[in-house]
């Protein structure tokens, strides 16, 4: 990731961070619209904790782009603890859709071409990490 596309990420997270709990809202009432099975996943939880652990991941994920390695690392571990929740592979893409359209909503007119390109690219990065660890090897 370009340095540019990481601090358009840093800048507009840090914008998003007074509605935080909104933006969460939107990610989970967006992705349970257009997958209900992902709705699935969370039944019976308190979905206040699941806001708040999404939020932190994002937090974490924001404040270490500079340090691949380590995302890497964690994100690989996220997935197999995924795996276990039962996600699937098709989930990453209804995530990464009701991401970008709560990012979208939330920053409104900050909401870019370039800003959407970054995030793109990050999520693009992270699902492809998570996905490779939650996919078996043919080796």
């Amino acid at each position: 990731m370009n340095p540019n596309a990481e601090r358009l990420i840093r800048e507009t997270w840090m914008q998003l961070v007074p509605i935080r709990a909104v933006a969460a809202e939107l990610f989970y009432s967006r992705l349970f619209a257009i997958d209900p099975t992902a709705e699935e996943l969370f039944a019976g939880k308190p979905m206040h904790e699941q806001y708040d652990k999404f939020l932190k991941t994002v937090d974490w994920l924001v404040q270490t782009l500079d340090y691949p390695p380590r995302v890497i690392e964690e994100l690989q571990a996220l997935s197999r603890r995924h795996v276990g929740y039962g996600v699937i592979v098709a989930h990453y893409e209804t995530v990464g859709a009701a991401l970008l359209w709560a990012l979208e909503q939330g920053l409104g007119d900050k909401w870019d071409a370039d800003v959407k390109r970054a995030w793109t690219e990050l999520y693009i990065f992270i699902s492809g990490v998570m996905v490779r660890e939650a996919t078996p090897s043919s080796a």
